[in-house]
């Protein structure tokens, strides 16, 4: 989507591409682009976040063995994993290969700031 200097890119690249969102503004001199999850993966990745919770309460309540502090902990461990090791390592390498591709095709250098 184009509006004016503005715009908004989603990826048709089947399976991964439409997992950044690319949003930005460009000038005559220069311009910015901001890469995001898209809203449905965003969606679901807060679901697989929560698989640890519902496997914590399903061994308590319905499990044979006791109860015990240590399950918290792994619990919490489990989300911090998913979340700054996978969730983190897949947005890193699928926004830098749609930044690019958006390079190649707009034949522009990257100025990081």
């Amino acid at each position: 989507m184009i509006n004016g200097n503005q715009f908004k890119i989603i990826s048709s690249v089947i399976g991964r591409g439409a997992f950044c969102v690319m949003t930005g503004e460009i000038n005559s001199a220069n311009g910015y682009v901001k890469v995001e999850i898209h809203k449905v993966f965003r969606i679901l990745l807060s679901v697989f976040l929560f698989f640890p919770v519902i496997g914590f309460f399903a061994i308590t309540f319905f499990g044979e063995e006791d109860f015990s502090p240590i399950f918290i902990l792994v619990v919490i461990a489990q989300i911090f994993m998913i979340r700054y090791i996978f969730i983190e390592i897949a947005f890193k390498f699928l926004s830098k290969e749609s930044l690019n591709k958006l390079r190649d095709v707009l034949d522009i250098e990257w100025i990081k700031n």
